[in-house]
């Protein structure tokens, strides 16, 4: 599953992807066993629809924010925090360089996909927050 997610972030498919020029979903990144069978998950891999690319990129105008930054989603998953914080939601949070950043997967009803919801910089209140909260993953 690693290998077919691979290293897209400087492809100019992957950017095409994040302009909204495709509806297709993008591979990027891939789960453990524990978070797949918290969010109660059958495929390992994480995908960003086209739809949810376009959303993400029209609330982000503005700011700094590139296609590189989307292979957080992996070293969230892999380093990070990863909370269950609801039916079929992990939220993972990762700090690198003093700045948080927030990663939220979600399972289909089915199970049968997993998708990529959010990526965003998160004030590392909300790290503290979950780790009140939320029942721990990894």
């Amino acid at each position: 599953a690693r290998a077919a997610v691979g290293n897209p972030w400087d492809t100019p498919e992957f950017a095409r992807h994040l302009a909204g020029a495709s509806d297709a979903d993008w591979p990027v990144a891939v789960l453990d066993g524990a978070v797949l069978a918290a969010i109660r998950g059958t495929s390992r891999t994480v995908r960003l629809s086209g739809y949810t690319a376009r959303h993400l990129v029209e609330r982000r105008e503005g700011q700094e924010f590139g296609a590189a930054d989307y292979a957080r989603v992996q070293r969230i998953l892999d380093r990070g925090e990863v909370f269950r914080s609801a039916d079929r939601r992990a939220i993972g949070f990762l700090v690198e360089g003093g700045r948080a950043w927030r990663a939220v997967m979600k399972s289909t009803r089915d199970g049968a996909e997993t998708y990529l919801t959010t990526l965003h910089r998160a004030e590392t209140y909300a790290l503290d927050a979950a780790r009140r909260k939320m029942v721990r993953i990894k």
